[in-house]
């Protein structure tokens, strides 16, 4: 029997698998591969102002000038977090290759789907912590629950790797997501489920965010500037399962309706273009609409008319809007007719393909490249040195960012990601 080093070291092929990186086989689904990349790179791009801010938060007047010269058509950057339409992508591609093996062979192997998920985030997931784990002192009192994925719902521990909730969520998820498919399957009313299960996680969060006027009450750029704050936000409305599964239920849903309805939705909306032209218009209107929030800008208009009753709304449905409209919007372009076809389109452009076919090892891998873009564009480690931050410079920031994330995530992706796929394809 092969041992494990010959298994993993025999398949490589660096020609071979650099160049499927750049060009897009005809097995790879080159809608989703589009949906993927645009995702990963607004992550990104989040990021990056947020590392901005970091750098400027130890001078005041430096941080609140960044604040107000920051142009107001260019606030939906700050919306551009990533995680919620990375959880209904997550959602729905995992179920639908769930609800794929369900209908071709009417079984489920649940264990093989767990092994096959720990096979598939584990090898990157383990370089990630070995890279991070030196960042902090106490990053080894978290080692144990970090590798089980279970640190967000321990008091007092943090990720080590700084996306690893948003991994713990997902992994959560994965955990439950084939009773929930099997569920699906058992009972005759199969999308008035899915559907109820996305609006009870929307009620769920009004009514987490509803409990609590300390939430809504204080403006959210607050928790840039009171670590009280940070934490209780960060412990009740962004790092648990229950508050963001909401997401991952609609991918669910635009999973199953793909898989078992697609040619039947294909049809109907080719009959009726405007119908399709209409859903297309709100689902656009609704990502818009949540992307009129600044987030963390404390220049914005929205924190210059302050509304507790406002904020109440943004804290407990923004999220899940632009989920929704995320997911309308790729359920059209999974079943193109119209105007859908046009974004389908865009969607499907060479371009994305490299983001795409790498955005587990830039999710994982952006963050130190991120300070190298920022040590390139300011040509200084001496952070009290950088007193303003331009446009450009965050530009900057991001395309030197990207660049060096996509080089590393190519060879981590040809030596560690794509040999233990195969081993896992071969068993």
């Amino acid at each position: 029997m092969p041992s494990l080093w010959s298994r993993y070291w025999k398949p490589i092929n660096f020609k071979s698998d650099l160049k499927s990186i750049f060009f897009r086989s005809h097995t790879r689904h080159a809608t989703l591969d589009g949906a993927r990349a645009i995702t990963i790179l607004l992550l990104v791009l989040f990021h990056v102002l947020y590392g901005v801010i970091l750098l400027l938060k130890g001078n005041t007047a430096n941080l609140e000038a960044f604040f107000v010269a920051f142009p107001d058509h260019l606030n939906w950057m700050w919306q551009t977090q990533g995680s919620d339409p990375l959880f209904v992508i997550s959602g729905l591609l995992v179920s639908f290759t769930i609800f794929r093996e369900l209908k071709r062979t009417g079984s489920l192997d649940i264990w093989r789907f767990y092994k096959r998920r720990l096979m598939r985030i584990y090898p990157l997931f383990i370089l990630a912590l070995l890279l991070y784990l030196p960042s902090r002192e106490h990053n080894w009192d978290y080692l144990l629950s970090n590798l089980f994925f279970v640190s967000n719902y321990i008091p007092g521990h943090k990720t080590i790797i700084p996306v690893g909730w948003s991994l713990e969520v997902q992994m959560q998820f994965y955990l439950l997501l084939p009773v929930l498919c099997l569920l699906v399957l058992a009972i005759r009313w199969r999308i008035a489920l899915l559907a109820g299960l996305s609006i009870a996680a929307v009620i769920y969060r009004y009514w987490v965010v509803a409990s609590n006027p300390e939430f809504y009450e204080t403006p959210l750029y607050q928790v840039i500037y009171d670590n009280h704050f940070a934490n209780l936000m960060a412990d009740n409305l962004w790092y648990d399962l229950d508050v963001r599964i909401g997401g991952f239920f609609m991918g669910v849903l635009v999973a199953y309706l793909h898989c078992y309805y697609g040619k039947t939705i294909t049809a109907y909306f080719k009959r009726h273009l405007f119908i399709n032209a209409t859903i297309l218009a709100i689902a656009v209107y609704m990502i818009f609409w949540s992307f009129g929030f600044p987030l963390l800008n404390k220049g914005a208009d929205f924190y210059n008319h302050f509304d507790a009753i406002e904020n109440l709304w943004y804290l407990a449905f923004n999220r899940y809007v632009y989920s929704l409209g995320m997911s309308i919007i790729v359920l059209l372009v999974l079943c193109p007719a119209g105007l859908s076809r046009i974004v389908n389109w865009v969607f499907c452009w060479p371009v994305w393909h490299p983001f795409g076919e790498l955005i587990y090892s830039i999710y994982l891998f952006h963050f130190p490249f991120i300070a190298l873009g920022a040590l390139i564009t300011f040509g200084t480690t001496n952070r009290d040195s950088v007193t303003s931050v331009s446009v450009l410079q965050i530009l900057s920031i991001y395309c030197w960012s990207v660049a060096f994330t996509v080089i590393f995530s190519a060879l981590v992706h040809i030596y560690i990601e794509k040999p233990f796929l195969r081993m896992r394809e071969s068993r």
